[in-house]
């Protein structure tokens, strides 16, 4: 085996991302007793905490190595047979950023903002957007949460609302951020706002796109919702260009790069021994020469080309490992939102008739200006692109348009692998998802994993409103078909 023993070493990896964010946060460790902190800061605290779990052991190991778009080349890289072995650091350490640690901020700074002498309508409006899309990552890990009793202090012990009840909550939540937006004011989050630097009409159409996302992932479950989809799609104010992507900037300031950089830094001197090449992406990416594979992957030590791995299949010298010079270099952003994921939600919206008639044109433009989007953001050159776009299958004439929509939506969330799992789990029924994954040898019997366990912690074992009745991750969430 090429490494140590990674299970001996993973306590140390967790806890080395939440250790190390504290340069960067800009406020104190105990923010629950700091009521008197500006709003400003509170966000930054926040904000960074999130992101720091998002992109860090915590949240982007086991999310990249379940949803199997990222491979471990077995026992020449992470070691095999952990895929579904969601540490008690991942699932207590997620929990505790959602709940008390940026949620918590997020709440104090909402209630400093609106209750200052001078109301702070837009500073509660950021505040309450990152906080729905918290929330949502939240449900679509675990489904039922706390949401409408969260954060209350008179309640010790709030109720788990069911997931479609914590979806409408988080839509009345976007919808009154929204309505607080005011973009003229001069009273908002400036500096602390690492995403916009307040600029406000950014942080609406942000807003406008989280709604479209939520709806998205509920319509299938809800078909109702497909009126909401297609109201938003006539209104508009969506994401509409890259300038607007909401990605959260790390640098490559010793204590600020990105947390996935640290691990490679930190345990494997800066090389990548840990992430490969997984033949569930790559083998839709080669058939075409996708412009985008030597970005995403480097060749292996003993290779001249890109050779993938089965997500659990031992890989050699001769296996592509996700690219240290791109995704996974010190600077890398985080990406929370993107005008390509905003363009194939649309495209799909459009294929599909949500909410709107079937317009195979609309989609298929629709989905080329995210596959270009895509190819843009990873710089691809203006030739290459265009020869991509030229190969792909036509919405118009294809046999299946809304596969070729997934296909792409895949492909572009390589490097943001709790997307990746959601989208696997909404792009069709149990059997029909795509892309059609194996499970992965050694893994516990009984199917997918579908979401996280609960954490057995302080937080949730004395509540007497938390689930009793255990919860297996092969159990579907509600939107899960």
């Amino acid at each position: 085996m090429k490494l140590l023993n990674i299970k001996n070493t993973l306590a140390i990896i967790f806890l080395v991302f939440f250790a190390s964010c504290g340069s960067k946060l800009d406020i104190n460790s105990s923010p629950n007793t700091a009521t008197a902190v500006s709003p400003d800061l509170l966000f930054n605290y926040a904000l960074t905490a999130w992101s720091s779990n998002r992109t860090g052991g915590d949240s982007y190991i086991p999310f990249a190595l379940l949803s199997q778009n990222q491979a471990s080349a077995g026992n020449y890289g992470w070691g095999k047979g952990n895929v579904y072995d969601i540490s008690p650091f991942s699932t207590g350490n997620t929990w505790r950023g959602y709940y008390a640690t940026s949620g918590n901020n997020f709440q104090l700074a909402i209630k400093q903002a609106e209750s200052a002498k001078s109301v702070n309508n837009n500073a509660a409006a950021q505040c309450k957007i990152l906080l729905a899309n918290m929330m949502f990552e939240a449900t679509t890990i675990w489904g039922d949460i706390p949401f409408s009793e969260a954060w209350k202090t008179e309640i010790s012990y709030p109720k788990f609302d069911a997931q479609p009840d914590v979806f409408a909550g988080i839509l009345d939540l976007l919808d009154k951020a929204i309505a607080q937006i005011d973009v003229n004011s001069v009273l908002k989050i400036g500096n602390y706002d690492l995403l916009y630097k307040g600029d406000m009409v950014k942080w609406k159409k942000y807003a406008t796109s989280l709604k479209f996302k939520v709806l998205m992932t509920m319509v299938d479950k809800d078909p109702t919702k497909a009126t909401q989809i297609g109201q938003l799609l006539s209104a508009g104010g969506m994401i509409d260009n890259g300038s607007a992507d909401v990605l959260y900037p790390y640098t490559t300031e010793s204590g600020k790069e990105n947390p996935k950089f640290k691990v490679l830094k930190q345990y494997a001197g800066g090389a990548n021994l840990f992430f490969f090449c997984n033949n569930n992406i790559f083998k839709y990416m080669a058939p075409l020469n996708d412009p985008r594979i030597p970005v995403y992957f480097d060749n292996g030590p003993t290779a001249s080309i890109i050779n993938s791995v089965e997500t659990e299949d031992d890989g050699d010298d001769n296996t592509a490992s996700i690219n240290v010079h791109t995704l996974f270099k010190a600077d890398a952003p985080d990406l929370i939102y993107t005008y390509q994921e905003q363009l194939f939600f649309q495209a799909e919206a459009y294929a599909r008739g949500l909410g709107v008639a079937v317009d195979l044109a609309k989609a298929d433009l629709l989905y080329k200006m995210g596959i270009s989007e895509a190819m843009t953001y990873y710089k691809i050159n203006s030739i290459a692109s265009a020869n991509y776009l030229a190969a792909v299958p036509s919405l118009t004439t294809t046999a299946n348009p809304v596969l070729e929509i997934h296909k792409q939506q895949w492909i572009d969330l390589l490097d943001r692998p709790q997307e990746a799992f959601l989208q696997w789990r909404r792009s069709g029924p149990e059997g029909s998802e795509f892309p059609q994954l194996v499970q992965p040898a050694g893994t516990p019997a009984g199917g997918f994993l579908r979401r996280w366990d609960y954490p057995q912690s302080a937080e949730i074992i004395p509540n007497t409103n938390a689930p009793k009745t255990t919860i297996t991750f092969t159990t579907k969430l509600w939107f899960d078909l």
